[in-house]
C-alpha cells in the first residue's frame, strides 16, 4: 500500500479580517488548499481577491489591524497562534517572500551587501565575510552583471529588473522549502518578465523548491506553474492542474479570466473584458461574490454554495456545476 504523500503546506478554512472605521473587512474567507513539495502553484485573481493577504496570513506578515482564523500547518508545524520568536526562525529561512515591489522592499539607505549579508548572519550564523561570498555567489546565480562589485551598490543604482533578480537572490541565500512571490513581474517589461520566470524555473530545479506564484495574469500561469488557484471576493473559485484549468474551466469567472487572454490564432479589433466592478469586501452578497457579474447567474447562486469535486484534485465553487459536495 503506497504510503500518503503528505503536504508540504497544508491550509485549512483560512479567514483574514480587517477593523477598519466602516465596518469589517472580510478578505479571505475559509480558503482551503494543499502545497506538495516542488510544486508550483499559481494564485490568480483581480485586485482585492485575497490573493497577497491569503500569503501574508501564512507568513504572519498582516497588517496590525488584521486577525488571522483556521489552520496553516507547514511542515507538519502549525502556524497560527505561534509567538513571533518562532515564526521568525522559519520566515527567511524555510520560507521566504518576493513582495510586489522591489524599491520598496529594499532600504534605500543601505548597500545590496548589508542587506543579504544579514540575512545569513541572523539565519545561519555566517562570519560577515563567509556571508558576502555567498551573496555574491547568490548574485551572480540569478544573473547580476560584475555581482562582485555591484553587491557594494544602493539599490537606485540598479534597475527595476536588476532589483529584482536582487529580492530574489535575497530570499534563496537560505536556501528555502518555500518561495513565495507576491506578483514579482508586474513593473517589468515582457522581455525581462520572461526573463524572471525562466529564472524561477531553473532555480526551482537546482534547489528543489516550492514555489506559490500570486499573479493576475492567466498567460504567466500557464507559462511557469503546475497548478492554479482562482480567487475572487476572499473565495476560492476553481483549483485544479494548469492543463485541466485551460481545458475545462468549470466555474464562469475562472472562464471570463481566460477569455481576456488575447489569442494569436484569430484577429480582434478589441480586447474582452469581465465586465462590472469586484465586489466590496464590506458588503458581500449571499452566496457567490461573483454573482452581479455572471452571465450564467441563477437563484441558487445566492444560496450558500460548497466546494464540490468534480474530479481528483479539480474543485470549483459554483452553485451551477456537478460534482460531489466536501
Amino acid at each position: 500500500m503506497t504510503a500518503k504523500k503528505i503536504p508540504l503546506l497544508d491550509v485549512r478554512n483560512l479567514t483574514v479580517e480587517f477593523k477598519v472605521q466602516d465596518g469589517l473587512v472580510r478578505a479571505v474567507n475559509g480558503l482551503s488548499f494543499k502545497v506538495y513539495d516542488g510544486d508550483i502553484i499559481g494564485i490568480v485573481g483581480e485586485s482585492g481577491s485575497g490573493k497577497s493577504q491569503s500569503m501574508l496570513a501564512i507568513m504572519g506578515l498582516l497588517a496590525g489591524n488584521g486577525k488571522i482564523s483556521g489552520s496553516v500547518k507547514f511542515m507538519g508545524q502549525e502556524l497560527v497562534g505561534i509567538s513571533t520568536a518562532k515564526l521568525n526562525k522559519i520566515r527567511g529561512d524555510k520560507m521566504a517572500m518576493i513582495f510586489q515591489d522591489p524599491m520598496t522592499s529594499l532600504n534605500p539607505y543601505l548597500k545590496i551587501s548589508s542587506q543579504m549579508t544579514e540575512v545569513l548572519m541572523l539565519h545561519k550564523n555566517m562570519s560577515y565575510k563567509d556571508a558576502l561570498a555567498e551573496s555574491i555567489k547568490m548574485l551572480d546565480r540569478v544573473k547580476i552583471p560584475d555581482a562582485k562589485n555591484r553587491v557594494h551598490l544602493y539599490p537606485h543604482e540598479f534597475s527595476g529588473g536588476m532589483r529584482q533578480r536582487v529580492m530574489i537572490a535575497m530570499s534563496l541565500l537560505t536556501k528555502p522549502k518555500l518561495l513565495i512571490a507576491d506578483e514579482p513581474t508586474t513593473a517589468l517589461d515582457v522581455t525581462v518578465q520572461a526573463q524572471i520566470l525562466e529564472l524561477l524555473r531553473d532555480l526551482r530545479k537546482e534547489f528543489g523548491m516550492t514555489i506559490i506564484f500570486i499573479t493576475h495574469d492567466m498567460g504567466v500561469v500557464a507559462n511557469l506553474c503546475d497548478r492554479v488557484n482562482v480567487m475572487y471576493g476572499g473565495w476560492l473559485m476553481e483549483t485544479a492542474a494548469i492543463q485541466i484549468i485551460f481545458k475545462n474551466p468549470i466555474h464562469p469567472y475562472t472562464q471570463a479570466l481566460l477569455a481576456t487572454i488575447p489569442s494569436l490564432d484569430h484577429d480582434v479589433d478589441k480586447l474582452k473584458t469581465i465586465p462590472g466592478e469586484p465586489p466590496n469586501l464590506l458588503q458581500l452578497p449571499a452566496g457567490c461574490p461573483f454573482q452581479e457579474r455572471c452571465s450564467q447567474v441563477s437563484a441558487a447562486c445566492t444560496q450558500n454554495i460548497p466546494l464540490r469535486r468534480v474530479e481528483n484534485r479539480h474543485v470549483v465553487k459554483c452553485a451551477n456545476s456537478n460534482g460531489v459536495a466536501l
